[in-house]
């Protein structure tokens, strides 16, 4: 009984691993939120430095690495913390009952389903530009609506919420709601942690007629961004984000604890770049997910690594000479003879893969001459032919 709970936990962990960290932030600035507040005007300024402090680092960070996902999620945080207090100032309690706050409330919520589902690419290109008029558009259309004091509010069919109405309210639990449903499905660190992060924003909102909780929940999801951000990224630097196998990087940290003797060989996905044409990005992703599967599934105990778009590296530990090759070439066969259905297709897919083999000589002085040997025979093999297994 308890290997069968034993079972059944780990396939439960690895499911709740990105969502553990964004889960205890939460948690905890629930728990100060009913066992504190209010705060001191000391703590009270610690959350707003924290607050921009964690905007900025999190903006650095994706300057310096030219990545433009999750950067307009915090911009557009970071001016609705900024006009949430502007609108307090200004119109003072009766704030939430005013047209600006009213679009600002939807704007928020729409702008972070918009830029929640951008895909990952360089910052500095055109579609940055492109994003930018996205959010003064959005600025523009708030501000002008609320010259003439147009709200997009429909709460006077409902009753009202507390400092978010109750459209508000139902638009961001909406929004909560598609988010939750996208990042179940992908099961992405920054997917999970925007999710979280727009959670903390919408009780900032619902609970801003007060000072503590508005900064607390605002600061709370500023600090989830940048703390999924950091673990993406280090995440990346060992896995690969695809598959989740180790990457090359890792295949390099490797080599000091391979064995004496092992054999390596390569899986190589035959006519990858005409699937890619083919599939776009979501379905080559998808078949380099099954294939990895298959191969994980076929070699239990082998390492498996993905160094590159359509390659992966299979490590066999203490393998004798001429075993590797059998093992490779079942998984080449094995890749031939299955079926592969992708979402959204009712025919199958069949799917080849081009491998070789090396085994580790005396003479090699460290895993990258094997792996060179292994990859030239597959090279030379591959001009005239697919679907091979060859032996170096």
């Amino acid at each position: 009984m308890w290997k069968k709970y034993a079972g059944y936990l780990k396939q439960i962990l690895p499911l709740m691993k990105n969502s553990l960290l964004p889960v205890l932030l939460l948690g905890t600035a629930l728990g100060a939120y009913f066992m504190l507040a209010p705060f001191g005007e000391e703590a009270q300024r610690f959350l707003h430095v924290g607050f921009f402090l964690s905007c900025a680092a999190s903006a650095g960070i994706l300057i310096y690495f030219n990545r433009n996902r999750p950067l307009f999620f915090v911009l557009v945080l970071l001016i609705a913390y900024c006009l949430i207090n502007y609108l307090k100032f200004a119109h003072g309690i009766i704030y939430n009952l005013t047209a600006d706050y009213y679009n600002l409330c939807f704007l928020t919520a729409v702008c972070f389903l918009f830029f929640y589902f951008l895909p990952n690419r360089p910052l500095f290109s055109f579609d940055t530009v492109n994003f930018l008029i996205v959010v003064f558009a959005a600025l523009a259309l708030g501000e002008q609506l609320g010259r003439y004091r147009v709200g997009i509010d429909f709460s006077a069919f409902f009753c009202n919420g507390c400092g978010l109405q109750t459209f508000g309210l139902a638009l961001f639990l909406s929004v909560l709601i598609i988010m939750l449903v996208h990042s179940s499905i992908r099961d992405e660190i920054l997917t999970t942690s925007l999710f979280f992060a727009t959670v903390s924003v919408m009780l900032g909102f619902y609970l801003s007629d007060r000072p503590s909780p508005l900064a607390l929940f605002f600061f709370t999801a500023a600090l989830t961004v940048l703390c999924g951000i950091i673990h993406s990224l280090l995440y990346a630097a060992r896995k690969d984000v695809v598959t989740g196998l180790d990457n090359g990087n890792s295949f390099i940290r490797a080599q000091a604890s391979l064995p004496l003797k092992y054999g390596l060989g390569i899986v190589c996905i035959d006519d990858y770049k005409h699937l890619a044409q083919i599939f776009k990005k979501s379905g080559i992703d998808e078949i380099v997910v099954m294939i990895a599967k298959k191969i994980c599934e076929l070699e239990p105990d082998a390492h498996v690594y993905r160094c590159g778009a359509d390659e992966f590296i299979v490590i066999f530990p203490a393998a004798e000479k001429g075993a590797s090759f059998a093992r490779v070439d079942n998984i080449r066969r094995t890749v031939a003879a299955s079926e592969f259905l992708l979402s959204g297709r009712k025919k199958a897919l069949k799917l080849t893969v081009s491998c070789s083999v090396a085994d580790k000589k005396r003479s090699d002085a460290d895993v990258f001459e094997v792996f060179m040997r292994a990859r030239k025979i597959l090279q030379k093999t591959y001009k005239f032919t697919q679907n091979i297994t060859s032996q170096a």
